[in-house]
């Protein structure tokens, strides 16, 4: 069933992406708890946390890097019912290790597969999150 998104809730869910890739580079993950639902859960192909405290605590192995970048591109949203939807974006995904003089830049191309639902006292979220990964190079950084 494909039920029609208005303007709002594209931009809020879309939203939801940004917030997502800011928070992580910053290393703000408490604000996080605005992105998902208190019962998310977090595929990333390795592991699946399972709980708003379990996302914030797998986040916590960024801070190896010394900066991430989280470049989202254009997304495609599915309203598949009434305040539930699907949504992938493509990620581009850069995280600089810093040993010495060597730096080195590992750039991750993810498609995050996202289930979206509109809670009642906190607008658009996301329930279930899985990262399909299409490729990681890793390269000299400058």
């Amino acid at each position: 069933m494909d039920i029609s998104l208005n303007p709002a809730d594209r931009r809020a869910i879309a939203d939801l992406a940004a917030v997502y890739a800011q928070a992580v580079d910053e290393r703000d993950f408490e604000r996080l708890r605005g992105v998902f639902t208190v019962d998310a859960e977090l595929d990333t192909g390795s592991s699946v946390r399972r709980g708003i405290d379990e996302i914030l605590n797998v986040m916590e192995g960024l801070r190896r890097y010394e900066s991430t970048t989280h470049l989202v591109g254009e997304q495609v949203i599915s309203s598949v019912a009434v305040d539930t939807c699907t949504v992938v974006t493509p990620c581009t995904a850069h995280h600089l290790t810093v040993d010495g003089h060597c730096r080195t830049d590992r750039v991750m191309h993810i498609h995050y597969q996202d289930e979206c639902v509109r809670t009642k006292a906190d607008g658009w979220r996301i329930r279930s999150r899985r990262l399909d990964v299409a490729r990681v190079d890793e390269q000299p950084a400058g």
